[in-house]
């Protein structure tokens, strides 16, 4: 207990400790909450998998899509120079951004759940060669889709003018991105300490036992997988928020 709160402590402190790398750090966030929705299925289900980024793509395109959409048409922002013609209010921002995030985590955890019973039946370098390809595909459709910008990317709405305190944007997606760590620390934490946990290792040392057992594998595997989908979901949106520009490769 000792130990998490004075990591909390230091994770609050951190931007005004570092000022000059709260980009950094940001980035740090994102890429460890990657890493924990990942070791769902690679660590403890043993399913190695190339399709998160899949994911983390979708709430990128999302959350921007909808933070433009809920005000503007998007198609022209997604023109060339389109961006410079609209400017979003503070509500705005924010409203679109919050409103982005929340379809940046649905969407990708329905569409887990719908890949997964297509694809979960796979084992072993099979489903490692079908989820790279998954990644790989979702790139190629991203690069075509004009309303997102297409080959030429995505630029995502600049942090609101009206705010004039310099330090502001990069605290806004640290701690956006810190908040999120901690959400996905504490929901994994919860889970591994659950049967779940069990069922997934049980996956990974002889799934055929498992289901001789009476586990329903593949319902396992979904939901372990919709759980990744969500947190990278999130993870994109404020990545593509903080990077301000998407592209499909």
């Amino acid at each position: 207990l000792i130990l998490y709160v004075g990591l909390i402590i230091l994770g609050l402190v951190a931007p005004f400790i570092f000022p000059g790398f709260k980009v950094q750090l940001t980035i740090l966030c994102v890429l460890i909450v990657l890493a924990m929705t990942w070791n769902l299925q690679g660590g403890e289900m043993g399913y190695n998998s190339f399709g998160n980024i899949l994911f983390y793509g979708l709430g990128m395109y999302l959350c921007a899509s909808i933070q433009v959409g809920m005000f503007f048409p998007l198609a022209e922002w997604t023109e060339s120079g389109g961006e410079k013609t609209f400017e979003h209010t503070t509500t705005q921002f924010f409203q679109g951004m919050g409103v982005g995030l929340l379809v940046a985590a649905l969407v990708p955890t329905i569409i887990a759940g719908a890949i997964g019973y297509a694809i979960l039946g796979l084992r072993g370098h099979y489903f490692a060669i079908c989820t790279l390809g998954l990644g790989i595909a979702a790139g190629e459709i991203a690069g075509g889709i004009e309303i997102i910008g297409a080959g030429q990317g995505f630029t995502t709405p600049p942090f609101p003018k009206d705010i004039v305190d310099p330090g502001a944007r990069g605290d806004f997606f640290y701690f956006l991105s810190f908040v999120l760590l901690i959400g996905t620390f504490v929901f994994i934490k919860w889970i591994y300490g659950s049967r779940f946990k069990l069922i997934l290792n049980a996956i990974r040392d002889n799934e055929d036992k498992a289901e001789a057992m009476g586990i329903q594998t593949m319902k396992y595997k979904i939901v372990g997988w919709m759980v990744s989908a969500f947190f990278a979901g999130l993870a994109g949106g404020i990545m593509g928020g903080l990077i301000g520009y998407i592209d499909s490769t």
